[in-house]
């Protein structure tokens, strides 16, 4: 068995799981439990069946509620800022300061300049918030079937600002959306496809809007985008349009989920 360090980010449905051994990073996702210990257990049983393990990092989460150590071996206990700014730096291989948007289940804003982290805000706005919504409104919580009906679908539920108003506001293009889920004519009419697309519209484009908002006031014009949320490629095109629509450079570096797991093992 080879050795190896580990690095773990425990989110709200998913924990993710960064493995290096000898400089070289593999990836793996496991669904996460409602209680952080047994999280920590299976993660490490995983992980054991084919490695050793040397060390462990954890953040995210309730990840301060861990022991300082397991059967054991140490727990490191890592910042999660600072493994969301480190991650994203080494995923991205960008030198240059940045904004880091973190799309997990909620939403965070931090910024990396001269090696630091700093928390911005964020927003209960998220991966989770999609999958409530999906759930809610058209009985579907998977995310890959929601993915799939939103591509398929229409906004007929939406309100665009040409639907509105007779005349531009501003710069903003005309199919902007100026109340979502406003068209309350059809709201009998919408198919599970319409439900999926319009809910997506709603979060992805507020968190492009303060994704950008809080770049330009920062004054950083390169926005990494990590964390799950950008799997749904609707949610990925809405934030690439509003982003870019802001004058940013937006990039969303391979394995971006796993940013913040890294990120422990840099911190």
């Amino acid at each position: 068995m080879n050795d190896v360090d580990i690095g773990i980010d425990f989110g709200i449905t998913n924990s993710d799981v960064v493995i290096c051994s000898n400089n070289n990073f593999s990836y793996k996702s496991l669904r996460s439990e409602k209680n952080i210990h047994l999280s920590l257990n299976n993660i490490i049983k995983n992980v054991q069946e084919e490695s050793k393990i040397k060390s462990i990092a954890v953040t995210g989460g309730k990840h301060l509620d861990l022991s300082d150590n397991f059967d054991g071996q140490k727990i490191v206990k890592k910042n999660e800022i600072d493994c969301i700014g480190l991650g994203a730096k080494k995923i991205s291989q960008l030198d240059s300061n940045f904004l880091v948007l973190s799309c997990g289940s909620g939403t965070a804003c931090v910024a990396f300049e001269n090696e630091t982290a700093t928390h911005l805000g964020g927003t209960g706005l998220g991966g989770g918030t999609i999958r409530g919504l999906c759930k809610l409104a058209a009985q579907i919580d998977d995310p890959a079937e929601i993915d799939d009906l939103s591509i398929k679908g229409s906004q007929i539920g939406d309100f665009t600002l040409k639907d509105v108003i007779s005349g531009p506001i501003g710069n903003l293009p005309e199919d902007s959306i100026a109340v979502h889920l406003g068209n309350l004519d059809m709201m009998d009419k919408l198919e599970k496809e319409d439900i999926c697309r319009s809910i997506i519209y709603l979060v992805a484009t507020n968190i492009a809007r303060l994704a950008a908002t809080t770049a330009l006031a920062a004054k950083l014009n390169k926005i990494v985008v990590v964390g799950r949320s950008p799997n749904y490629s609707l949610y990925k095109e809405i934030l690439t349009k509003w982003i870019e629509f802001s004058g940013l450079e937006v990039i969303f570096p391979e394995n971006g989920e796993f940013a913040t797991a890294l990120g422990s093992l840099e911190a």
